[in-house]
């Protein structure tokens, strides 16, 4: 992890608790504006400590086993923070959070890693989770969203989104319509994202223990059509359910923009609806509205098990994770009784004194 955010590294340890991992999987973080030092943290009710470095190279150094590094570095910093990783030859893949990065540095970064293998994911992302095993930084929200979700365990489904925020509606969606998320991806809001949703698609169609495939895409741009030409060359031929968001964007007579910087429509084909039709034209499952998703991918689904090609599992209870003291008293759970605290030390034997006067007669005045 490269940056000091202790919230996010909590939150993705107490997923590896709940996903029932033997250890964690964050091994280390790296800051260049502090000393080399160790951070607590929990894992399950186990507090652990993990080393925090100064220096990038002595973190890899130190852990030949780690190929995975999410920096949350600003948009100001990421550029330098990138390129240094990627002189690491043990990086597989980067997870880039910050918003707002240059279009030309991004592209930059999509050269080098392209030439040495390295996936990325973002810039302006909130990351991907794989259930059961892994996730990046605040993806799937706080703990009682992901239990809702059942992303402590796999399911059969794998989605790929622009949006992240998008991105933890459809977990929602999905555990509420199938046996739950195999893997999900937030590839980034911007016009020139690390990897595109091609790159996720052929990796789900090739992985068997993926039985249906979730796009969700958006209006501007034309990545969506790529996944046309895929399904009409046959090259993905497990079910896809699609649809792109922003078809809003036809009632109004203004250029509109979205959130996202990627999000405006420069040409007819960069419609939400045209891009609707076309990945149905293709033999994609697209609903009529985003309204209907959740049934299109719940009638998918129920067709996949009356074929016997996904056969749902009985449901294991997920291990509880303990509550943080400071937040289960925010929210009204427990409570303490008040305590008198004190400064006061006199090692001699005598009685304690404060500014001259025993400890007892301020207690008997009623002086503090």
């Amino acid at each position: 992890i490269w940056g000091q955010q202790a919230k996010a590294i909590q939150g993705m340890l107490d997923f590896d608790y709940v996903c029932r991992r033997n250890s964690p999987s964050v091994v280390a973080s790296t800051y260049p504006f502090t000393g080399d030092n160790k951070q607590k943290y929990y894992f399950g009710q186990k507090e652990i400590l993990i080393p925090a470095y100064k220096s990038m190279a002595k973190a890899f150094a130190t852990h030949p086993e780690a190929t995975v590094m999410i920096t949350f570095a600003s948009m100001r910093s990421v550029f330098e923070t990138v390129l240094e990783a990627l002189e690491f030859p043990q990086i597989k893949v980067i997870a880039i959070i910050a918003e707002g990065v240059p279009e030309n540095q991004t592209r930059k970064l999509l050269k080098i890693a392209h030439d040495r293998g390295v996936t990325l994911i973002g810039p302006a992302t909130v990351g991907g989770i794989k259930p059961g095993a892994f996730k990046i930084g605040n993806t799937g929200g706080m703990m009682d969203n992901i239990l809702a979700s059942k992303l402590y365990r796999p399911g059969s489904v794998a989605y790929v989104s622009r949006s992240g925020g998008m991105s933890n509606e459809l977990n929602n969606i999905i555990s509420q319509n199938t046996n739950g998320v195999y893997e999900g991806i937030a590839i980034g809001g911007d016009r020139y994202p690390g990897s595109t949703y091609t790159d996720h698609v052929i990796r789900y169609q090739n992985d068997d223990r993926v039985k249906m495939i979730v796009l969700l895409g958006e209006v501007g741009g034309v990545e969506e059509y790529k996944i046309v030409d895929l399904l009409k060359q046959k090259k993905v031929t497990k079910p896809l359910v699609a649809w792109c968001i922003g078809t809003c964007a036809d009632h109004i007579t203004s250029e509109v923009q979205f959130g996202h910087a990627g999000a405006s429509a420069n040409a007819l084909g960069e419609t939400a609806a045209c891009k609707n039709a076309a990945l149905r034209a293709s033999g994609a499952l697209v609903p009529e509205s985003f309204d209907d998703l959740g049934n299109k991918i719940r009638q998918t689904y129920d067709d996949l098990v009356r074929q016997q090609i996904i056969i749902p599992q009985p449901e294991v209870p997920p291990p509880a994770v303990p509550m943080d003291y400071a937040w289960a008293r925010e929210l009204g759970l427990i409570r303490k009784p008040a305590s008198f605290m004190t400064s006061i030390c006199d090692e001699r034997g005598e009685e304690l004194n404060y500014a001259g006067v025993p400890i007892t007669k301020v207690l008997e005045s009623d002086m503090g």
